[in-house]
């Protein structure tokens, strides 16, 4: 069976939603503007100033800007880039601006898949404005792409308590990331019952089918299973998860049902001719 492999995140939001990647891509980034955030924490908000010999005369706003239309173009390096520049050139209290532009950053290392960064950033977000839900959840989703899913795990848990309204932006996105890491400890049942409850929710997309569906995989239950993976299919987004196709046929083959399996496996290889697993599956398919 498969299971996601990347997580797509919105269009420029500030801060992103995402789905799983279990891709390990760490990339500690510990530039001048970190260290200066890190070191304004410690101090109590003092001023830096040119302490940490990052001083900028350019305007922070020109930085912030740049980092942005970086970020919607796709040029996440450079976003960051940029947003380091404009922390780097805010030389005065931590505020609105900093907490801003750390947003937009973290959004930029998500997207790159520099998991341990996004982590570390919305980390210092916490300490600067709050333990806000919008960050646990993210920091969720990012500790689960760099394996730490304990931490995953106590952040969506932290998150739920403050998130009363169940609304905060990265919610849906925490909850497929804790469920992930629950069938990964082998609590499948626990993870089951997290992905009923975001359906009670009305959250619905096809990645939370596809894990439903593995999650009765598991259990031996391959009817139920189809059915989920069925319905996955269905959703708006299916095509972001071509999973779905390759799981279906694995659970019609292990319900005995070859043929189907076959003709699945033959569809999912049509659009995925790299997949050398599938290839392997596909021509033992052939001789049953």
């Amino acid at each position: 069976m498969k299971t996601a492999e990347a997580t797509e995140v919105p269009e420029s939001s500030n801060l992103p939603d995402g789905e799983l990647n279990m891709n390990r891509y760490s990339r500690v980034r510990m530039g001048c503007s970190r260290k200066k955030i890190k070191l304004l924490i410690l101090t109590a908000g003092l001023c830096m100033g040119l302490t940490v010999g990052c001083g900028k005369s350019e305007n922070k706003y020109t930085y912030r800007d740049a980092g942005i239309e970086a970020l919607n173009a796709g040029d996440y390096e450079s976003a960051i880039a940029s947003f380091d520049e404009a922390i780097n050139a805010s030389n005065a209290l931590v505020g609105a601006f900093d907490i801003d532009v750390l947003k937009y950053r973290a959004e930029a290392e998500y997207r790159v898949a520099d998991y341990q960064a996004a982590s570390d950033t919305y980390e210092i977000l916490i300490q600067v404005d709050e333990e806000r839900p919008e960050y646990l959840n993210m920091r969720c989703v990012s500790k689960a792409q760099t394996g730490d899913l304990n931490g995953a795990l106590e952040d969506y848990k932290r998150a739920s308590e403050l998130d009363t309204e169940k609304n905060a932006p990265g919610r849906a996105e925490a909850l497929l990331a804790a469920g992930a890491a629950l069938e990964n400890q082998g609590a499948a049942a626990e993870a089951m019952a997290l992905y009923e409850s975001a359906q009670a929710e009305g959250i619905e997309s096809a990645e939370l089918y596809n894990r439903m569906g593995l999650c009765k995989f598991g259990e031996k239950d391959y009817e139920t299973a189809i059915t989920y993976f069925s319905q996955g299919l269905l959703r708006p987004d299916a095509a972001s998860v071509p999973d779905l196709i390759y799981n279906q046929a694995v659970a019609y083959e292990y319900k005995g049902d070859f043929d189907k399996a076959r003709e699945l496996m033959e569809q999912y290889v049509a659009g995925n001719s790299s997949d050398e697993e599938a290839a392997r599956e596909l021509e033992f398919l052939k001789t049953r």
